[in-house]
C-alpha cells in the first residue's frame, strides 16, 4: 500500500471574497491546475480551474467584480476517492468516475487533488515489481523442475515443446510421440515405454490443461519395476525347469499342462457361477504354486517338525491332480458348479490309484493325494494320524495355491514352530482373508479382511 501523500497534490485555499486577479497568482504559484474556495477552518466549498480563471479575466473591467466564491464550483462528496486504499480500487473508481477532476479526502476534509501523474508512476512501479516477482517465480519454478526425479515438458497441441526439465529433454531426443500416439495416451487406451540409450525405461503418461490448452507430458522411471519383472520371470522358467527335470515321467507334465482352469464370479443368491476366465496349463501353474509355498515354508524351518516330510509333501503335490478331469466351458458359460464339475474326491481317488501303480509311491504319498479333498472330521478311521499333520498342511496349500492360480491373489506365510499364519489378499475383496492354524492340534481359524 503507497503512502497518502504519493497521490494527491496539495491545492491553494482561497476565501470566497478573493477577487479574480488575486486566484490568478495564487493559482501560479502551486503546482496543480485548481484552486480551492472556502473560507479557512470550514473546509472546502469549490474550486475554480485555470480555464475558468482565464476566461473570466478575458472579460476586462467585468472580472474586477468576480470573486471566487461567485465562479467556485461546488465540490459534491461524489467528487472525492479515498486515496489510502489498494490503488486498484482507486483505478476502478477513477473508471467508473469518467469525469475530472477528482479531489483526495472524504467528508468535510479534503487532503488535495488527485495526481494522475503520481498513479500511473505508482502504476508502472507496481507492474514492474509484479512483473519480476512472475519472472524470478518462473526461475524457481524452473529451478525445482530441473531436479525433479522424473521428466516433465510442456507441450502444444502441435507439439511444439513449450518447457521442458533437462531429463524430459534429453529422453525426447532419443524418442519422438507422434499426434495420434499422444491422443491415444491422454485418452488412458495406449501405454508407451521408453528405453534409453543408458537401458533406462520410462512410462509416458500425458494431460490436457484446458486453461492453457497444451499438454502436460510425464515420463516416469520404471526401471527397477520392469527389472523386477524380468527377475520374477526367470524365477518363474528356473522353477518350472527344475520341475520339470524332477518329475519321475515327462508325461506328468504333459498331462498337467493339458488340463485347464478356469475362471469365475459366484453368485450366492442362486449358486451359480459364471465362467469370466480360461487359464491354460492352469493345473500345471497350480502344482508349481504349491512347491513355492512348501519351499517357502522350508525355509522357515517348518519341515523341521516331526511328522513333516518335504519329499512327500513334494511327491504328492507333483501327483495330487494328475487324475483331474475339467469339464469343457467357456467363457460367459452360466452354471451350477455342483452338477458340472466333477467332485473333488472322484479325481483324488483316480490319482492315487493312478500314482500308486504307475509310480510305485509309498503309503505316505498315497493317502496324502486320496484324502486331500476330504476334510479332517470325515477322514475315514484307517487313516494314518501321524500323518494328519501333513494332511492339514497339503489341504492349506492346496486352498491358497487355486486362489494364486485363478484369482492372481498374493499370498504372505510366517512359520512360527506348529502354527503358520497367512495373508491372502486378491483383486476379489470377498475371498480376502487371514488365516491361523496348528498343524499339530488341527486349530484353524479363518478371517475376512
Amino acid at each position: 500500500m503507497e503512502d497518502f501523500k504519493d497521490r494527491h497534490i496539495n491545492l491553494p485555499q482561497v476565501p470566497p471574497d478573493t477577487d479574480l486577479r488575486e486566484v490568478a497568482e495564487t493559482l501560479l504559484d502551486s503546482e496543480g491546475n485548481l484552486v480551492i474556495v472556502g473560507k479557512e477552518g470550514e473546509g472546502a466549498q469549490g474550486y475554480i480551474d485555470c480555464k475558468s480563471i482565464i476566461k473570466w479575466l478575458l472579460k476586462g473591467d467585468e472580472s474586477a467584480k468576480i470573486k471566487a466564491g461567485d465562479i467556485a464550483v461546488l465540490i459534491k462528496d461524489e467528487d472525492k476517492v479515498e486515496l489510502s486504499g489498494e490503488i486498484e480500487g482507486i483505478v476502478e473508481r477513477i473508471s467508473k468516475c469518467r469525469e475530472m477532476p477528482l479531489f483526495a479526502g472524504e467528508g468535510r476534509r479534503l487532503a488535495g487533488g488527485l495526481s494522475l501523474q503520481k498513479l500511473i508512476a505508482e502504476l508502472a512501479r507496481s507492474h514492474s515489481e509484479e512483473k519480476q516477482k512472475r519472472t524470478d517465480i518462473e526461475h524457481l519454478i524452473d529451478m525445482i523442475i530441473d531436479v525433479l526425479p522424473f521428466g516433465i515438458a510442456l507441450v502444444s497441441k502441435e507439439g511444439a515443446v513449450i518447457k521442458a526439465n533437462e531429463l524430459a529433454r534429453k529422453i525426447m531426443l532419443e524418442n519422438t510421440i507422434g499426434a495420434e500416439e499422444m491422443k491415444a495416451i491422454i485418452k488412458g487406451n495406449y501405454h508407451r515405454v521408453f528405453v534409453s540409450k543408458m537401458g533406462t525405461y520410462y512410462k509416458v503418461t500425458a494431460t490436457i490443461l484446458k486453461e492453457s490448452n497444451s499438454i502436460l507430458v510425464v515420463y516416469i522411471d520404471v526401471t527397477a519395476e520392469y527389472t523386477l519383472l524380468e527377475k520374477l520371470r526367470n524365477t518363474q522358467g528356473e522353477v518350472e525347469t527344475a520341475f520339470s527335470i524332477m518329475l519321475p515321467d515327462q508325461r506328468i507334465e504333459v498331462r498337467l499342462k493339458s488340463i485347464v482352469e478356469y475362471m469365475d464370479e459366484y453368485d450366492e443368491s442362486t449358486g451359480m457361477i459364471k465362467i469370466t476366465g480360461m487359464i491354460k496349463q492352469g493345473c500345471y501353474r497350480h502344482v508349481v504354486n504349491m512347491l513355492k509355498l512348501i519351499a517357502d515354508a522350508f525355509k522357515q524351518g517348518l519341515m523341521e517338525l516331526p511328522g513333516m516330510d518335504k519329499n512327500t509333501l513334494v511327491q504328492a503335490t507333483i501327483l495330487h491332480d494328475i487324475g483331474k478331469v475339467q469339464p469343457d466351458l467357456k467363457i460367459g458359460d452360466t452354471i451350477n458348479p455342483k452338477e458340472v464339475f466333477e467332485q473333488g474326491f472322484l479325481h483324488a481317488f483316480r490319482g492315487a490309484s493312478l500314482s500308486k501303480s504307475l509310480y510305485d509311491i509309498n503309503d505316505k504319498v498315497y493317502y496324502l493325494i486320496k484324502y486331500h479333498h476330504y476334510p479332517e472330521n470325515e477322514l475315514p478311521p484307517d487313516f494314518p494320524d501321524h500323518l494328519l499333520p501333513m494332511h492339514r498342511f497339503f489341504r492349506l496349500i492346496d486352498g491358497l495355491s487355486a486362489g494364486i492360480t485363478r484369482r492372481g491373489s498374493k499370498v504372505s506365510m510366517k512359520v512360527k514352530g506348529t502354527r503358520i499364519y497367512v495373508k491372502e489378499e486378491s483383486s476379489f475383496p470377498s475371498y480376502n482373508q487371514e488365516i491361523e492354524m496348528d498343524i499339530y492340534t488341527g486349530f484353524f481359524v479363518s478371517r475376512k479382511l
